[in-house]
């Protein structure tokens, strides 16, 4: 047998080794979509070439720290509760299927949720809104990928997809992406434009976003003060997700003496599941005190003898037990209504 032959046969021998050795692994060929090219679609870094503006939005975003913010690492004890790397470093969420409970993986945990994440389809492709056969990923349209069922696999399970169904955002097809990923226009390497999506992904850590969601308001009733807030802006309840999150009414009354304590009039919250005291005078003891979409909550404060004013704020807080003071709160609104 001369050498040509013997190389060729050494690598047919060597490719179908490695062949079964991926099968055997449970991999799959190294691919594009459409399978135009053997790129195997692994870090996110692979994306910031061609999508160098997507990539420096998604980058400090809580998808990519999801896994390594210190807040997470508290709150989950170092993710010693292994069930919450489910969310925080998910595999493809097509791969484990649009709104179905996500598995944790192994690789790459300074990217968190990532775009490999949500854009990598089960064949080995790129998942986007339209096919660009033209272009070097070569994505291939999915309506599964932008539908509300992708973001379920992780933000349902606290509740908030479910919330958002039972709204009006939904009936009307205001989805999470439309407030979420609003619509920015983004200039390719030849100038033109098009249509995309921002990846900041702004919720509860931004706080022109918080203060779009609830109109408050604090008036003078008879021989008591009124505090209501209502859900415009929220297609979901408010605070939504994780239950440690609050939304606090405060209130303090002023004499001519000068300014008293600051007192709750309400919380609006998710208890713990082994808490037993109620969020609120009036709810019962688990019961979810959150604010749904759409609805408004009026709290009546008797008005003390001697107040010339009263005083009020309404705060987000990141976690429930910390101060005024504290770095986890955020104040959104605050008023002042004079009472004589």
């Amino acid at each position: 047998m001369n050498l040509p032959i013997r190389i060729g046969v050494v690598a047919l021998v060597l490719g179908a080794f490695g062949g079964a050795i991926a099968w055997l692994s449970g991999g799959q060929p190294a691919r594009a979509a459409h399978g135009a090219s053997a790129v195997r679609w692994e870090s996110s870094a692979q994306c910031r070439e061609c999508h160098q503006d997507v990539y420096d939005e998604w980058f400090g975003s809580h998808h990519q720290i999801a896994y390594t913010n210190p807040e997470v690492r508290d709150l989950s004890d170092d993710f010693r509760k292994e069930e919450c790397m489910d969310c925080h470093l998910p595999r493809p969420l097509a791969v484990t299927g649009f709104g179905k409970r996500t598995l944790p993986r192994r690789t790459h945990f300074d990217e968190g949720v990532s775009c490999i994440s949500c854009h990598l389809g089960p064949d080995g492709g790129i998942l986007a809104r339209n096919d660009r056969p033209e272009v070097p990923c070569q994505p291939q349209r999915s309506a599964d990928f932008f539908a509300a069922e992708a973001c379920a696999s992780c933000h349902n399970q606290h509740g908030t997809t479910d919330q958002w169904r039972a709204t009006h955002f939904a009936q009307q097809g205001t989805d999470c992406s439309s407030c979420h990923m609003p619509e920015v226009t983004r200039v390719r390497k030849d100038g033109s434009k098009r249509m995309g999506r921002k990846h900041v992904y702004e919720g509860g850590h931004d706080l022109a976003t918080l203060k779009k969601a609830g109109v408050f308001d604090v008036r003078k009733d008879g021989d008591a003060v009124v505090m209501s807030l209502r859900n415009v802006g929220a297609g979901h309840n408010f605070p939504t997700e994780e239950r440690h999150r609050a939304v606090d009414m405060m209130l303090r009354f002023v004499t001519a003496e000068g300014a008293g304590e600051w007192q709750r009039a309400w919380r609006f919250r998710q208890p713990y599941r082994d808490e037993t005291t109620p969020i609120n005078p009036g709810n019962a003891s688990g019961e979810n005190a959150q604010l749904p979409s759409g609805e408004q909550k009026d709290v009546r404060v008797p008005i003390p003898a001697g107040a010339i004013a009263v005083e009020a704020r309404l705060w987000y807080r990141l976690t429930p037990f910390v101060g005024d003071a504290d770095p986890k709160s955020s104040l959104l609104e605050e008023r002042r209504v004079e009472l004589q």
